[in-house]
């Protein structure tokens, strides 16, 4: 990894680059405001492909958690070497690598972990070890922030190298077998899963599918067949 960004200051000159910063979703990035109890200051976060920084431009928009700490890699060299975004300070460190390299000690330290449409980036293992890895480091009162499209939803690269292409899709049984402690749906069946550190003991239902078979349709009829309506702006709780 790459440090660009310290303490909210450039200490490695950005890279000139005619790529474009690239990383938006339809995730429920809002489900962030409800992990953490109200009224709580202190808070780090790490946000794993962090795209174009609107995660944290959510964070530091509210007046509930403005004060909160948020931290981003990303393995797109032009979304770590973002001007506009390193001037908006919203990022206290920015690095640019692969969640992969992430040493297991600093993950240890954040209080939510989000890696918001990431998975369906990866190969079906990479998708399995990072979620281990994820989970097996997460501290015991902290949370996984994880959201994906729950169908293979067709996406291909934009620009040479940008990781953007779509390898998998995750069904709804792979996200609620991990027993979330709270989920939302977002259309086009994009699901957003807050994990706490026993959904390890499930992560071997964890089970992606690497066929672009894996229609809509099919998504909606898994969601279905375990009664779950995706309706838009609704929040769940689990009670697990």
């Amino acid at each position: 990894m790459r440090q660009i960004v310290r303490d909210y200051e450039v200490v490695l000159q950005l890279p000139r680059s005619d790529m474009q910063p690239r990383g938006d979703s339809a995730a429920p990035r809002e489900l962030i405001f409800h992990i953490i109890e109200e009224g709580r200051q202190s808070v780090s976060v790490l946000d794993i492909g962090f795209g174009e920084g609107h995660l944290a431009q959510l964070i530091k928009s509210s007046p509930l958690t403005h004060k909160w700490s948020v931290d981003g890699i990303d393995g797109w060299e032009p979304n770590c070497a973002n001007q506009n975004l390193v001037d908006k300070r919203l990022y206290r460190h920015i690095w640019h690598g692969l969640a992969q390299k992430i040493p297991a000690a600093q993950l240890a330290d954040y209080d939510i972990i989000c890696l918001l449409d990431v998975i369906e980036h990866l190969n079906v293992d990479s998708a399995k070890w990072l979620l281990r890895t994820l989970l097996n480091n997460l501290g015991d009162n902290s949370f996984l922030f994880v959201s994906t499209p729950l169908w293979f939803y067709p996406q291909e690269h934009v620009q040479s190298g940008d990781l953007e292409e779509h390898l998998i899709g995750v069904p709804a049984t792979s996200m609620m077998s991990l027993l979330p402690v709270v989920y939302a749906i977002n259309h086009p069946l994009v699901g957003g899963f807050v994990y706490r550190k026993r959904s390890l003991d499930y992560i071997d239902f964890f089970q992606p599918y690497p066929h672009r078979s894996f229609s809509y349709e099919m998504g909606a009829n898994i969601l279905r067949a375990i009664n779950i309506d995706p309706k838009p702006g609704v929040l769940f709780r689990t009670g697990f």
